[in-house]
């Protein structure tokens, strides 16, 4: 693991991509002194102005963490599973038509949308809408979403890991 603040030139850089998300547009306009930069082997954590935002494979997006990410997670389209899917869902498997109880906000093919529990309204996952939502609640079987990270991950437990090193920021 390596830990470190990006440099003025990275941070413009890493704004700029996150402008191009709609549920991180407003969060690339704030005025930014640091970018907190955690680099794991596979994914990179970012901090900035408070939240906890992930980059795998070329995707960014937020973390499941509420105490980070509350307001963003809040403004994310959602898809409230039944208690059955939930334990699946943690374990890291996609989001099957069958298990949506309900979806909250419409979402387009290819946005990062949030899977949430019915019982608790619980952020259990961040995924990868792979329909529109129009479609997604006309379906009766398949996937609809891809788990991208989720409650437990590698991500995950990172964070509970260092929360030291991150709330010190």
């Amino acid at each position: 693991m390596r830990i470190g603040y990006l440099s003025k030139r990275d941070s413009l850089k890493f704004l700029e991509k996150l402008r191009k998300h709609r549920w991180a547009a407003e969060l690339a306009e704030r005025k930014t002194k640091r970018i907190l930069q955690i680099i794991e082997e596979h994914f990179t954590l970012y901090k900035v102005h408070g939240f906890l935002i992930a980059e795998r494979g070329g995707r960014i997006f937020p973390t499941v963490h509420e105490e980070y990410n509350r307001e963003i997670l809040g403004f994310l389209p959602a898809i409230v599973v039944d208690m059955g899917a939930v334990p699946y869902i943690v374990r890291g498997a996609d989001v099957m038509r069958p298990g949506v109880r309900e979806f909250r906000e419409s979402f387009r093919k290819g946005e990062i949308i949030i899977v949430r529990d019915e019982r608790n309204f619980k952020p259990l996952s961040i995924s990868l809408a792979l329909e529109d939502s129009d479609k997604c609640a006309s379906m009766k079987k398949g996937k609809i979403a891809e788990n991208l990270h989720h409650v437990n991950d590698k991500i995950w437990r990172l964070v509970q890991s260092a929360k030291h090193m991150i709330d010190r920021d």
